[in-house]
Order: structure tokens, then C-alpha cells, then sequence
């Protein structure tokens, strides 16, 4: 189908031959959408309840503050009114252009269906994204326990516990390893490492869950500016697409959308990291 629309762009396919770059754009969209949709369905119902139940494990050592669930709620707000902003006013645009060029009914349906498909993509990113957010958070707070209990060895009058208290922070003791009315080092320890073990395995499960559909999405992302500007300079998608707003803001679309994805990914991974390296120690 994807032929047939470009030429009815142009308002006459009669004697028109063309190449399978020319139709590749909404197919590459199309079928990146469907498979990461497909591994999404296939894996979520079974890998989610998985992922909570560790996460609601983590909870249970260290509680979620009212006022980090607001900031995941803002980043999450920020999060997606950046994406829809560079997204739904230009494409809305478009179709607006396509309509009143009388463009017809096959060629809006076809690109609105396919703007959505680049919409739910959009969404997937957002929600991977949101989840490394709090992966992460959760990670700088091991971190930050585990510096605060080494400065404890060091210095013991300075206690981890009156510093996490202070804070709205604290690591929650059911009994002691090795007293029971005492607060030892080797326990908090003990306890940073269950923290670290559930949010581990919890990392583990949002890679296998979300590695096909953010590798699609980045090699999307990737290939996507190529056929935009190709599109533009042969001026392949008609009349509806040639002033230069439309090709600059889709490629910050595409800039903001990678970027995202590999710096949530990157801070999550560099805190996994630097903790696994202060437990070997």
C-alpha cells in the first residue's frame, strides 16, 4: 500500500515506477510496532508481576517517600509532555495540509494510522524510560547507604542510622544477625545486600521485557532521519510535506527520543555498576 499512497501524493500514478526505498518508511514504522508490541504481550503478563513482586520486596526495606513518588510523577508529566510536544503538533499539521489539499480519504487514513504507530512506540520508550528512572533512584540509595555505612567503619560515631533517620531515609531492621537489640554493621550490611539482590534481579527483568522493543526503537530512531531527509530533498512525499519545519522537527523528534533512551539506560547501568563494585570490595 505504501507505493500506491506515495504516487496518489503526487496526484497521478499513471506510467510511475517505484523503488522499494520509496515505500520503506511506513513499513520500517510498521513493522518495528509490531514486533515490539508482539514482545511486549507475549512477555508482560508473566514478567510484570515478577518485577512488581520485587519491587514491592525493595519496599519492604526501604519505603518509598510521598516525595520521591511525586518526583517520578513529575518526571514521568515531564517526560511526556517533551515527547507529545514535538510529535502531535507537527504531525497534526500535516494532516491538516493533507486534508484541506484534498489529498483524499485512502492517503489521511493511511498516515494517521501510521502516526499512531510512531505515537505507541513513543509511549513504549516513555514507560522503559520511567522505569530506569526509579531503578535508578533506587540504586543511588543502596549507594548512598553503603557510603554512609562505610564512613560508619571508619568513624564510628558517626551512625548511619541517626543520618538516614534525619533524612526520611532508613534502612527497616527486623531483629538483629547476631543480637537482637543490637544494630550491627554486619546487619545493615546484610540488608544492603537484599536491597541490591532485589533491585538486581529487577533490572534483569526490564532487559529481557524491554531489550527488543528499545533495540527496534533505537535502530528506528537511527534510520528514520535518512528516509526524512531522502523524503525531502527528492521531495518524495508530496506537496503536504515541503516546507523544512516539518524535516527540523522531526529530526529533534528523533534526537530527543534516542537521547532519552540511552542516557535512562546509561545512568541505570552506571549505578548498577558502581554498587557492584563497592559490594566486591
Amino acid at each position: 500500500m505504501s507505493p500506491l499512497v506515495l504516487c496518489l501524493l503526487d496526484g497521478n500514478c499513471a506510467g510511475v515506477t517505484f523503488t522499494s526505498l520509496q515505500g520503506m518508511y511506513s513499513r520500517v514504522i510498521a513493522m518495528a510496532c509490531f514486533l515490539s508490541l508482539s514482545t511486549l504481550l507475549c512477555k508482560y503478563s508473566t514478567m510484570m508481576p515478577v518485577f512488581d513482586k520485587n519491587i514491592e520486596a525493595y519496599e519492604v526495606y526501604s519505603p518509598t517517600t510521598n516525595t520521591e513518588h511525586r518526583n517520578h510523577s513529575l518526571f514521568f508529566l515531564f517526560l511526556a509532555v517533551l515527547n507529545m510536544s514535538v510529535i502531535l503538533p507537527i504531525n497534526v499539521l500535516r494532516l491538516i495540509l493533507m486534508y484541506r489539499s484534498d489529498s483524499g480519504s485512502l492517503i489521511l487514513v493511511f498516515f494517521v494510522f501510521m502516526y499512531l504507530e510512531n505515537i505507541v512506540m513513543c509511549v513504549i520508550e516513555t514507560y522503559f524510560i520511567v522505569m530506569c528512572y526509579k531503578l535508578d533512584h533506587k540504586f543511588f540509595k543502596i549507594n548512598r547507604d553503603l557510603e554512609r555505612l562505610g564512613w560508619e567503619i571508619v568513624k564510628p560515631s558517626m551512625s548511619i542510622f541517626e543520618n538516614t533517620v534525619a533524612v526520611g531515609h532508613r534502612v527497616v531492621y527486623h531483629g538483629d544477625f547476631y543480637g537482637p537489640n543490637d544494630y550491627s554493621i554486619a546487619n545493615a550490611m546484610e540488608i544492603i545486600r537484599i536491597r541490591h539482590r532485589l533491585i538486581r534481579d529487577a533490572v534483569y527483568l526490564l532487559i529481557d521485557l524491554f531489550g527488543i522493543p528499545m533495540g527496534l526503537s533505537l535502530f528506528t530512531l537511527c534510520v528514520m532521519p535518512l528516509f526524512d531527509i531522502y523524503y525531502q530533498v527528492f521531495n518524495v512525499m508530496g506537496s503536504s510535506s515541503r516546507p523544512l519545519i516539518f524535516i527540523y522537527m522531526w529530526l529533534l523528534q528523533y534526537s530527543i527520543r534516542f537521547y532519552t533512551i540511552v542516557v535512562a539506560a546509561d545512568n541505570t547501568t552506571k549505578q548498577v555498576n558502581l554498587l557492584s563494585a563497592r559490594l566486591e570490595i
